[in-house]
């Protein structure tokens, strides 16, 4: 069995990498070497690759088919993996949620952090969208980005498991809902604290451009 996954070195090469290339291609409509755009552009870079990280990888590939059947088959005998027809794809809101629930004492910190972590992972999404934006972002445009950016990630993931033929991630209706209910709530966080954020961006770029 193969495992892909990625160590903190990729997201600082790969970070590097887009910053220098973004940076390249917008110098010219810039008067100035840094600019708030610039300092936003950050963060906004690694937080887009550590959601790469957490809903793509690890992905395991197995060069041995039967080594994978006889994995199968031995999740299907345990009770405690009585999910398995559900472990690839769930398009039933809530079902996934309430079959972990349902289940031993053991697996409920697991959905906790599950749940608690789809809801958190596209919150700052139309924050740093918000903030990057030269136009006003509305509602709707924060419901588009949160569906649609989760919308891309269940789909994603679901194509992973069709090519390996193995349930590395379940691409889930549920997901999908909590990921969306996080970018609305990032969006009013957005809406009520954007002048604290903005204020925080200015007197950084103040330090930064101090002289």
């Amino acid at each position: 069995m193969i495992t892909i996954e990625f160590h903190w070195t990729f997201h600082l090469i790969w970070g590097t990498i887009i910053f220098i290339l973004y940076y390249l291609l917008t110098i010219k409509k810039r008067k100035k070497y840094i600019d708030k755009n610039v300092i936003l552009t950050i963060p906004f870079i690694f937080y887009l690759l550590s959601v790469f990280e957490l809903v793509f990888t690890p992905i395991d590939i197995f060069v041995d088919l039967e080594l994978r059947d006889e994995f199968i088959r031995g999740f299907l005998q345990q009770e405690t993996w009585g999910w398995w027809d559900i472990a690839t794809v769930n398009l039933i809101p809530f079902r996934s949620l309430i079959r972990t629930l349902s289940a031993s004492l053991f697996l409920w910190r697991f959905t906790l952090r599950a749940v608690v972590g789809n809801f958190i992972l596209l919150l700052p999404l139309p924050i740093l969208i918000g903030l990057l934006s030269k136009k006003e972002l509305t509602l709707k445009k924060a419901v588009l980005i949160g569906f649609g950016s989760s919308l891309f990630i269940e789909s994603t993931q679901l194509l992973i498991n069709t090519l390996t033929g193995w349930p590395n991630r379940l691409a889930c209706v549920d997901d999908l809902l909590l990921n969306t209910l996080g970018a609305i709530v990032g969006y009013f966080i957005y809406k009520k604290y954007h002048r604290f954020f903005e204020k925080i961006i200015s007197l950084f770029y103040q330090f930064l451009t101090w002289s």
